[in-house]
Protein backbone atom coordinates (compact mmCIF):
# COMPACT_ATOMS: atom_id res chain seq x y z
CA UNK A 1 0.00 0.00 0.00
CA UNK A 2 2.84 2.22 0.29
CA UNK A 3 2.11 3.21 -3.34
CA UNK A 4 -1.03 3.77 -2.84
CA UNK A 5 -0.72 6.32 0.13
CA UNK A 6 1.92 8.32 -1.93
CA UNK A 7 -0.83 8.46 -4.55
CA UNK A 8 -3.08 9.65 -2.36
CA UNK A 9 -0.91 12.27 -0.58
CA UNK A 10 -0.33 13.65 -4.47
CA UNK A 11 -3.43 13.57 -5.26
CA UNK A 12 -4.53 15.10 -1.92
CA UNK A 13 -2.13 18.55 -2.77
CA UNK A 14 -3.23 18.51 -6.61
CA UNK A 15 -6.80 18.95 -5.69
CA UNK A 16 -6.19 21.69 -3.20
CA UNK A 17 -5.44 23.84 -6.63
CA UNK A 18 -8.91 22.88 -8.35
CA UNK A 19 -12.28 24.18 -8.47
CA UNK A 20 -13.38 21.70 -11.46
CA UNK A 21 -14.00 18.05 -11.80
CA UNK A 22 -11.16 16.36 -12.93
CA UNK A 23 -9.23 12.33 -13.80
CA UNK A 24 -6.63 11.01 -13.05
CA UNK A 25 -5.30 7.66 -15.54
CA UNK A 26 -3.60 4.90 -13.58
CA UNK A 27 -3.59 1.38 -12.92
CA UNK A 28 -5.53 0.56 -9.23
CA UNK A 29 -5.17 -3.58 -9.55
CA UNK A 30 -7.33 -4.27 -6.41
CA UNK A 31 -10.12 -3.44 -4.70
CA UNK A 32 -8.62 -3.17 -1.30
CA UNK A 33 -6.28 -0.53 -3.17
CA UNK A 34 -9.17 1.15 -4.53
CA UNK A 35 -11.11 1.20 -1.02
CA UNK A 36 -7.92 2.61 0.62
CA UNK A 37 -7.91 5.21 -1.64
CA UNK A 38 -11.67 6.26 -1.42
CA UNK A 39 -11.30 5.89 2.10
CA UNK A 40 -8.73 8.78 2.15
CA UNK A 41 -9.79 10.83 -0.84
CA UNK A 42 -13.94 11.17 0.16
CA UNK A 43 -16.81 9.80 -1.47
CA UNK A 44 -16.75 11.94 -4.67
CA UNK A 45 -13.64 9.69 -6.01
CA UNK A 46 -15.15 7.41 -9.07
CA UNK A 47 -13.21 4.27 -10.34
CA UNK A 48 -13.82 3.50 -13.59
CA UNK A 49 -12.76 0.37 -14.22
CA UNK A 50 -11.91 -0.89 -17.81
CA UNK A 51 -12.67 -4.85 -18.47
CA UNK A 52 -11.60 -6.83 -21.50
CA UNK A 53 -11.52 -10.52 -21.76
CA UNK A 54 -7.69 -11.59 -21.90
CA UNK A 55 -8.02 -12.60 -25.90
CA UNK A 56 -9.61 -9.43 -26.86
CA UNK A 57 -6.79 -7.54 -24.81
CA UNK A 58 -3.86 -9.89 -26.38
CA UNK A 59 -5.45 -8.88 -29.64
CA UNK A 60 -5.20 -4.64 -29.61
CA UNK A 61 -1.78 -5.63 -28.01
CA UNK A 62 -0.33 -7.16 -30.88
CA UNK A 63 -1.61 -4.64 -33.05
CA UNK A 64 -0.48 -1.87 -31.16
CA UNK A 65 3.03 -3.44 -30.31
CA UNK A 66 3.07 -4.67 -34.03
CA UNK A 67 3.27 -7.70 -32.96
CA UNK A 68 5.84 -8.48 -30.02
CA UNK A 69 5.23 -11.29 -28.07
CA UNK A 70 6.83 -9.76 -25.39
CA UNK A 71 4.40 -7.29 -24.87
CA UNK A 72 1.88 -9.73 -24.88
CA UNK A 73 3.38 -11.77 -22.03
CA UNK A 74 3.90 -9.34 -20.11
CA UNK A 75 0.23 -8.25 -20.69
CA UNK A 76 -1.02 -12.48 -19.74
CA UNK A 77 1.07 -12.00 -16.99
CA UNK A 78 -0.26 -9.50 -15.07
CA UNK A 79 -4.06 -10.18 -16.54
CA UNK A 80 -5.12 -12.69 -13.37
CA UNK A 81 -3.76 -9.98 -11.07
CA UNK A 82 -6.75 -7.45 -12.15
CA UNK A 83 -10.01 -7.19 -9.81
CA UNK A 84 -12.51 -6.17 -11.62
CA UNK A 85 -15.06 -3.81 -9.72
CA UNK A 86 -17.76 -5.98 -7.51
CA UNK A 87 -21.24 -5.38 -7.81
CA UNK A 88 -21.18 -4.16 -4.71
CA UNK A 89 -18.56 -1.68 -4.60
CA UNK A 90 -19.61 1.64 -4.38
CA UNK A 91 -18.75 4.29 -6.44
CA UNK A 92 -17.02 2.09 -9.12
CA UNK A 93 -18.11 2.02 -12.46
CA UNK A 94 -17.50 -1.33 -14.59
CA UNK A 95 -17.15 -0.70 -18.25
CA UNK A 96 -16.93 -3.63 -20.31
CA UNK A 97 -15.09 -3.39 -23.27
CA UNK A 98 -15.38 -5.60 -26.56
CA UNK A 99 -13.47 -6.11 -29.39
CA UNK A 100 -14.87 -4.32 -31.91
CA UNK A 101 -15.05 -1.19 -29.46
CA UNK A 102 -12.80 1.88 -30.66
CA UNK A 103 -10.98 3.83 -28.03
CA UNK A 104 -13.70 6.40 -28.88
CA UNK A 105 -16.48 4.11 -28.58
CA UNK A 106 -14.46 3.28 -24.85
CA UNK A 107 -14.64 7.18 -24.29
CA UNK A 108 -18.28 7.35 -25.26
CA UNK A 109 -19.56 4.90 -22.83
CA UNK A 110 -17.36 5.58 -19.78
CA UNK A 111 -19.12 9.31 -20.14
CA UNK A 112 -22.50 7.91 -20.17
CA UNK A 113 -21.63 5.44 -17.72
CA UNK A 114 -20.29 8.11 -15.13
CA UNK A 115 -23.03 10.87 -16.35
CA UNK A 116 -25.89 7.75 -15.30
CA UNK A 117 -23.98 7.44 -11.71
CA UNK A 118 -24.59 11.24 -10.79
Amino acid sequence: MEYAELLVRILKMKRQDLVVDWAVAMVVMHRAMRDFIRSKLGPDLVFVVLEMSLADQQERIRKRHKGDEAAVELLKANFEMFEPAGDDEENAIAVKITADMSPEDVVKRTVEMLKNNQ
